[in-house]
C-alpha cells in the first residue's frame, strides 16, 4: 500500500508540475535571472522584414555615452505590438533637437517596478507629419493593452526611422534584450547577426545590463 500511495503522489505531483509550466509565460520554464515581477517581453516588431538596423543599449561609464534603449530601424511601415500586458500612461508629440525631427511616443506602466517607453521616430520633418505619426499610435492614455495586441504603426518618413525601445526598472534604464522571451531572443539573435551594429545588444556596464 505504501508503494502504491507513493506512486500516486508522484503522479499527482508530475501532473501539477505540468499544469504550472503550461501557465507560465511562453508555456515553459521561467527565464534565468528574471526576478519576480519582471516582464517577459515579446519581440515588439511584428513584420520583421522591414527591419534594416538594430542598435544596442549602451551605458558607457568611461566615455559617458548613453543610449538607454534598443533601436529598431526600418525602411517601411512597421507594425508594433505590445510586448507584455501594460497600461498606457502618456502619449505625446515633440520636436527632437538632437535628431532634427518630430517624433511621437507612448509610455506604459507594466507594474509598480517596470515601465516601458516606445519612441516612434519616423523622422518626420515637420509637425504635420509628426501628428500623422502620433495618430498612428492607436492606444490611448489610460488604456490597458494585452500582450501581443496592436499598439500602432511606425511610419517611414525619412531615412533613420526607428522605434527607440526603452525599459526602466525603478526609474533606471535596463537593457530590454535580457527581458525578452526565449522566442523573442531567438528572433532578435537571428536579426542581430545580420543587421546588429555592435558586438553585443547590451554592451554597457554589467550593473545596468543585469537585473
Amino acid at each position: 500500500m505504501i508503494i502504491v500511495f507513493t506512486i500516486i503522489i508522484i503522479i499527482i505531483g508530475s501532473i501539477m508540475g505540468i499544469i504550472v509550466l503550461l501557465n507560465l509565460p511562453d508555456g515553459g520554464l521561467p527565464l534565468p535571472n528574471n526576478p519576480p515581477g519582471a516582464p517577459i517581453l515579446l519581440f515588439p516588431v511584428e513584420n520583421t522584414g522591414v527591419l534594416i538596423t538594430l542598435d544596442a543599449f549602451i551605458w558607457d561609464n568611461v566615455s559617458g555615452f548613453v543610449h538607454n534603449g534598443i533601436d529598431f530601424g526600418i525602411n517601411d511601415t512597421a507594425t508594433i505590438i505590445a510586448s507584455c500586458n501594460m497600461t498606457c500612461n502618456d502619449k505625446n508629440l515633440f520636436y527632437n533637437d538632437l535628431g532634427d525631427h518630430w517624433q511621437a511616443g507612448a509610455s506604459f506602466t507594466i507594474n509598480e517596478d517596470y515601465e516601458l517607453f516606445i519612441a516612434f521616430e519616423s523622422f518626420a520633418e515637420n509637425e504635420t507629419f509628426g501628428n500623422i505619426q502620433l495618430e498612428a499610435i492607436l492606444v490611448e492614455i489610460g488604456q490597458e493593452v494585452t500582450r501581443g495586441e496592436l499598439v500602432g504603426y511606425l511610419l517611414y518618413h525619412r531615412a533613420g526611422a526607428h522605434i527607440h525601445f526603452m525599459l526602466q526598472k525603478n526609474n533606471e534604464p535596463v537593457c530590454p534584450y535580457q527581458y525578452f522571451s526565449a522566442e523573442a531572443k531567438t528572433i532578435f539573435d537571428g536579426l542581430w547577426g545580420q543587421i546588429g551594429t555592435s558586438g553585443n545588444p547590451c554592451n554597457g556596464t554589467s550593473l545596468l545590463c543585469s537585473h
